[in-house]
């Protein structure tokens, strides 16, 4: 579909496809199927430059605008969601330490992760909180000129890969969501340690698990921020991650549709192409139209970003209608493929999959109604 792209986007978007297709695509079924780290993928992240994509140009970042950094991430998901997957992992730790790091911490850090050099984390679920976010309950407490922290953390993306990861913590357990801190905590910190690596429906290529930290100790400059702004620091990268999510589902329903669009055009069935059954025909004219419509919400979004405007609302609906979108076209097109579509190795059997878990992370659908719910009722 064509879209009203600039010819700066249009270039970013043409460079992430020819990405997808010549680096990515070729191992992202073995990634899958074998549930590996998508180490090719990191390389072609690094050499592109895709590893800076929401670090500041002074840093040495590509300080992406929305719509281009949601064209990425797109294309990348369409080539490999595993893949595209770490960047929506790096991005809520980029904008938290360029957002609110000190000068000093923007200079230890940013460079290298523009680099491709430092590789992120972000740690804020918990085993008995998702949605419910400022109901976390592993501590920092103060000791001495520094910080003592306990607890544990599930479902933590790119763990034991990232070389730093931003760890929300309670400060306060009494003050609820304005209890919360932030710290940036460096791999091989004493205490700081990986648990349980979970075994996943989809993105399996990202290492997701427990994160624990048992009497981890860290100088006060680790603290990211004010205290007890860590949830509110938070909610401002979440926003911009949301974006990225949708437009990650996207890339995937993308890849699955043209699959099918394929599989339409050269099967037969009754003596023609399947795509000559209006029954077939029509299910395409679903998917296009399902795709176009979460593209220019999605894009909609990222441009009033750009322009400066509040997004919560925003960015709630793209995230809501593209994971949705997305698991709605790859059903459609596992249907055209038939028991084809349900065989490992099927790319759309991958993407059924893959789509389904776009609508639980970086908040539910259900936490997105109700962050709209709130914007139309004016609670």
């Amino acid at each position: 579909m064509n879209l009203d792209l600039n010819p700066r986007q249009q270039a970013v978007r043409e460079q992430a496809r020819r990405i997808a297709d010549e680096r990515l695509r070729p191992h992202a079924h073995d990634v899958d199927f074998r549930e590996r780290y998508p180490e090719e993928g990191l390389q072609a992240l690094i050499d592109s430059g895709y590893c800076g994509l929401t670090v500041p140009r002074e840093y040495g970042g590509m300080q992406a605008d929305s719509t281009s950094a949601c064209l990425i991430v797109e294309e990348l998901a369409r080539g490999c969601p595993s893949t595209a997957a770490l960047l929506l992992t790096w991005a809520g730790g980029v904008m938290s330490i360029a957002g609110f790091g000190t000068p000093q911490q923007k200079r230890k850090y940013l460079p290298g992760v523009a680099r491709g050099e430092l590789k992120l984390s972000f740690a804020l679920t918990e085993d008995h909180c998702g949605s419910d976010a400022a109901a976390i309950c592993s501590t920092a407490v103060r000791d001495g000129e520094g910080w003592r922290l306990n607890g544990k953390k599930a479902w933590i993306g790119n763990l034991g890969r990232a070389d730093l990861t931003v760890v929300s913590l309670k400060t306060d357990p009494d003050a609820g969501s304005k209890g919360v801190s932030s710290f940036v905590i460096e791999k091989g910190a004493p205490g700081f340690r990986t648990g349980e690596i979970y075994s996943k429906l989809g993105a399996r290529g990202t290492v997701h698990g427990e994160l624990i930290l048992d009497d981890v100790r860290v100088p006060d400059e680790a603290l990211l921020g004010e205290v007890g702004r860590g949830f509110a620091q938070m909610m401002h990268s979440l926003d911009f991650v949301r974006l990225l999510t949708a437009a990650h589902a996207i890339g995937i329903a993308q890849a699955a549709f043209e699959a099918a669009v394929e599989h339409a055009k050269t099967r037969t069935s009754f003596g023609q192409a399947l795509h000559r059954h209006q029954t077939i025909a029509f299910m395409g004219a679903d998917m296009a139209v399902d795709l176009h419509a979460a593209r220019l919400v999605t894009l909609q979004a990222a441009a009033q970003l750009d322009a400066g405007h509040p997004l919560g609302t925003q960015a709630a609906m793209a995230k809501l209608y593209a994971t949705e979108m997305a698991t709605r076209v790859t059903h459609k097109a596992l249907q055209i493929f038939g028991a084809w579509g349900a065989k490992k190795g099927s790319i759309v059997e991958q993407m059924y999959r893959e789509a389904r878990v776009t609508e639980i992370w970086d908040g539910t659908s259900e936490i997105q109604r109700l962050v709209i719910s709130r914007g139309i009722f004016g609670r």
